[in-house]
């Protein structure tokens, strides 16, 4: 018996197919223009002193979003995206309307102390956008966990479930407001075999420095945000709150863009440069995404996002084994986001 055979979990994602999707997207395809209102609406952008996140937020406060918060690792940086933002939007001069505040999701305490600020001083949230996350050829233990990992999944998620009740008031409080709280995920969830889920412990073999290697990681990374937002949806459909007063989940997809992610790397090889060239968005383009997402139509609670409509993830996924995969990602995650905020299941309506 091979060794592919005696895998728990043997997956196979379609490449060629993900790879036809991807270029048609990028040759073919520009994401529409934002222009649906965020009048009277807070709105949160993580990672959005640079890239996406910057390019996103200008948007939000374009289209006149109440209260912008720049959810940033460093103020100062912060200030100066603010600044950036106030310079090149002529049509609003109200500086008030976008704050800074620190937001680390490679410590524990730093997203645990953002998201209780959230819910003491914000009266509503209307949009999350979750936007942060890193790609680096660096191996690097963080709260004991990779940092890829660390950063882009386990605390990616600790906020999201920590702002959940948040979203959920903003709906009960605010009936007219369509809550929305959208993850920045990649079409490079299509890539990866997922190996690692056939261990014991996926986040013990995820800190083995042996078999790192960046981008295999980052897809893992993308996949894993896939799949844990599939099954938060999944589990609230039982939620009797939730299902009273609904909010929007979902997974958004920017395409390749110019960006700020890989900024730790080095200078990028003369095919990747190419690549870029050819296929690569600008950052303002990929950021539409981001917002289109956030302001997206009840059917696309629980879907996957490409330029500005559903579109469908990787086939494997929609199958008992991606049901089986699915359920094991997340009873391992919620294990760890519960010891670092005993009772965040039972707030978030789990």
């Amino acid at each position: 018996m091979g060794e592919t055979q005696q895998l728990e979990f043997s997956i196979r994602p379609n490449v060629g197919a993900g790879i036809r999707t991807f270029l048609y997207s990028q040759l073919f395809v520009t994401p529409p223009y934002p222009v649906a209102s965020f009048a009277g609406q807070t709105v949160i952008v993580t990672g959005s002193n640079a890239g996406l996140g910057l390019e996103a937020a200008r948007h939000f406060y374009r289209l006149n979003s109440a209260k912008l918060i720049l959810a940033v690792r460093s103020v100062s940086k912060g200030q100066a995206a603010k600044e950036d933002i106030l310079t090149s939007v002529k049509i609003r001069n109200d500086a008030d309307a976008i704050e800074v505040w620190p937001l680390d999701q490679a410590s524990s305490q730093s997203t645990l102390e953002f998201s209780e600020r959230v819910l003491a001083e914000l009266p509503r949230v209307d949009a999350v956008v979750l936007n942060a996350g890193i790609n680096t050829k660096t191996f690097q233990l963080v709260e004991g966990y990779e940092q890829v990992t660390q950063v882009n999944v386990l605390n990616t998620f600790l906020l999201a479930l920590s702002l959940l009740p948040k979203l959920r008031d903003t709906k009960t409080k605010f009936p007219d407001s369509t809550p929305h709280l959208t993850i920045v995920s990649s079409e490079a969830h299509r890539l990866t075999k997922f190996e690692e889920i056939n261990a014991p412990n996926l986040f013990e073999k995820l800190n083995d420095e042996q078999s790192y290697a960046q981008q295999p990681r980052y897809q893992v990374s993308k996949l894993l945000e896939v799949l844990l937002a599939r099954e938060l949806v999944a589990r609230l459909k039982t939620d009797s709150n939730f299902i009273a007063h609904p909010i929007t989940i979902n997974v958004v997809n920017p395409g390749l863009c110019y960006s700020t992610l890989g900024r730790d790397n080095n200078k990028p090889s003369l095919l990747g440069r190419l690549g870029y060239m050819i296929l690569g968005r600008t950052t303002e383009v990929g950021g539409r995404c981001l917002v289109l997402a956030a302001a997206a139509p009840k059917s696309s609670h629980g879907e996957f996002q490409s330029d500005g409509k559903n579109q469908d993830v990787e086939a494997w996924i929609c199958t008992s084994l991606g049901e089986k995969v699915q359920k094991k990602a997340w009873e391992q995650t919620v294990a760890i986001l519960e010891a670092r905020k005993p009772g965040i299941l039972k707030a978030a309506g789990l």
